[in-house]
């Protein structure tokens, strides 16, 4: 098949005819970026924009429509990520093969209206960035892509010979058991194992003070729901966990962000925020802070408990990936320097063991434990009683730190790797920041470079990354990408590189033919 034929028109007739697509209302609540993709996508859909048409650039568009470049550049990208539109060096961006269907086809008049009513308040629920984040949890390495996105341990890495041994030494009765219900706050024999290694952690806590959950990320929201009402602010670190920024949004919750640096949280600018406003919690990573890992420093952190007393103002403790370091063992929780109970700790074995296990854990002072644990039961009757039986097994029969001690070694091997990788293929100008734990590297990339740009290019090469912007609730990381070293195969981990490498020389050899280009930035190309 021949390739399909450009479509030009005069400017100033094509825009009107744009204009007749387009019609914005400023109070009817829905984002102008999505009635600006509305419009465009009937045209496009009904065949009014043949395939081949040369849509206007961003600022173009923009000026016409009296709206900012980012609306129009997040409306494309709506397009652009369904498949409609597509942008090409030297052309600008068009209207994609295939993208005619007749109107009776497009209009399923089977779809209930309070359905089509949900996407007008989508964005505001649970932000732009949740589809990126189910698209990285669901891609996997195969079929030619290779995803250094995923914060997950290798598939050598998951316990399966230990569990299945577990299982082969374990009584009918036992298993049986394990099959049943337990307490809503979580198994007797674990609670007490959890609470029994975090002393030897220096955290000084019994049975009373853990609260067994789904994931980590069901602590976020049990605490959230527990701690937030719509409006209230909180206070995360810049970069922070993208899950984080979604759970608090998605509560109605403000963000305020700190900036960070080699040592961790900027507690200097934290005090005049927590002096003027009056902040619900701080949440923090600590230890291998997810996506830069780095790990405060003690002064930092001796700093910020005091900032949270003297302020009467709580902080949640992420810790997933403390005990998943590499070389001497870091800085003990944050909360071993609490003496007034105004940490409140999550952690889990996702990353320690599996996070098909579904096992995380909430430590703090008991009146909490009891309100949290009446708490969720609203949401969650029972925690996986089968993953915390196993778990519990691992620990009792003395196999865990076993485990530990060999994802260790696989996964800073797996880091070396990557660093060696970067150092051949990438070309200079970028920076690196090595961490001494945790899953992921944080890197600079050179030259200006933004990384949106790059995750398109690189989506030819059939490689995946994070965008570092995703990070960021001030819209900054532009620059920055995050890779995951701990799930890729060795092979994948050198090969994925050099396919970034690839893609970041096809974009500096260009930015000299065309500096002045205004193409879209593409909906982030995980799948």
């Amino acid at each position: 098949m021949g390739q399909a034929q450009t479509s030009y028109q005069p400017l100033p007739l094509f825009m009107a005819s744009i204009r007749s697509f387009i019609r914005l209302e400023r109070s009817n609540g829905i984002p102008l970026y999505r009635q600006i993709s509305q419009g465009l996508r009937e045209a496009i859909l009904s065949g009014e924009l043949p395939e081949g048409t040369r849509l206007p650039p961003e600022r173009t568009l923009a000026r016409e429509l009296g709206v900012n470049r980012t609306t129009v550049m997040n409306a494309y990208n709506d397009l652009s990520a369904e498949g409609l539109i597509e942008g090409h060096v030297g052309r600008g961006t068009l209207v994609k093969r295939g993208s005619f269907r007749p109107e009776e086809d497009y209009f399923d008049q089977t779809t209930p209206s309070w359905l089509l009513g949900l996407a007008a308040n989508e964005d505001s629920l649970i932000g732009r960035d949740t589809r990126a984040v189910s698209e990285l949890t669901s891609l996997k390495a195969g079929e030619e892509i290779i995803s250094l996105a995923q914060g997950t341990p290798s598939a050598d890495m998951l316990p399966a010979d230990l569990i299945q041994s577990i299982m082969a030494d374990s009584s009918l009765e036992a298993q049986r058991s394990a099959l049943g219900y337990c307490p809503v706050d979580g198994l007797l024999s674990l609670r007490r194992q959890i609470a029994a290694r975090m002393r030897t952690r220096g955290v000084s806590v019994d049975v009373q003070n853990i609260l067994i959950l789904s994931g980590s990320t069901q602590g976020l929201g049990l605490l959230g729901r527990f701690l937030l009402s719509p409006g209230d602010e909180v206070v995360v670190e810049v970069p922070t966990y993208l899950g984080a920024i979604q759970m608090f949004r998605a509560l109605g919750a403000r963000i305020i962000g700190i900036p960070t640096d080699s040592e961790g949280m900027r507690v200097d600018l934290l005090e005049a925020i927590l002096a003027r406003r009056q902040p619900r919690f701080i949440y923090t990573l600590p230890t291998f802070q997810n996506p830069t890992g780095v790990v405060m420093s003690v002064e930092r952190r001796r700093r910020l408990l005091q900032l949270a007393r003297r302020y009467q103002v709580p902080i949640v403790e992420d810790d997933a990936y403390g005990e998943i370091y590499f070389g001497e063992e870091p800085s003990r929780p944050l909360k071993s320097l609490d003496t007034y109970g105004n940490v409140l700790y999550l952690s889990t074995y996702s990353k320690m063991l599996a996070p098909g296990l579904r096992v995380a854990w909430l430590a703090a002072p008991e009146p909490v434990i009891e309100r949290m644990g009446l708490y969720k039961q609203t949401f969650d009757l029972n925690t996986n009683a089968l993953g915390q039986w196993i778990i519990a097994e691992l620990i009792r029969r003395d196999l865990l730190d076993g485990h530990l001690s060999r994802a260790r070694q696989c996964y800073q091997h797996k880091l070396n790797l990557m660093l060696e990788a970067i150092e051949t293929y990438w070309p200079s100008g970028g920076r690196v920041y090595p961490p001494t734990g945790g899953m992921h590297l944080w890197c600079r990339l050179p030259h200006g470079m933004r990384a949106r740009h790059l995750l398109r290019e690189a989506a030819h090469e059939r490689v995946a990354f994070v965008s570092g912007d995703l990070f960021h609730v001030d819209g900054g990381g532009q620059h920055y990408i995050r890779l995951s070293f701990a799930s890729p195969e060795e092979a994948h981990i050198s090969e994925g590189i050099r396919r970034i490498g690839v893609a970041m020389r096809r974009l500096l050899a260009r930015r000299t033919h065309s500096e002045d280009q205004d193409l879209p930035i593409e909906h982030l190309p995980v799948v």
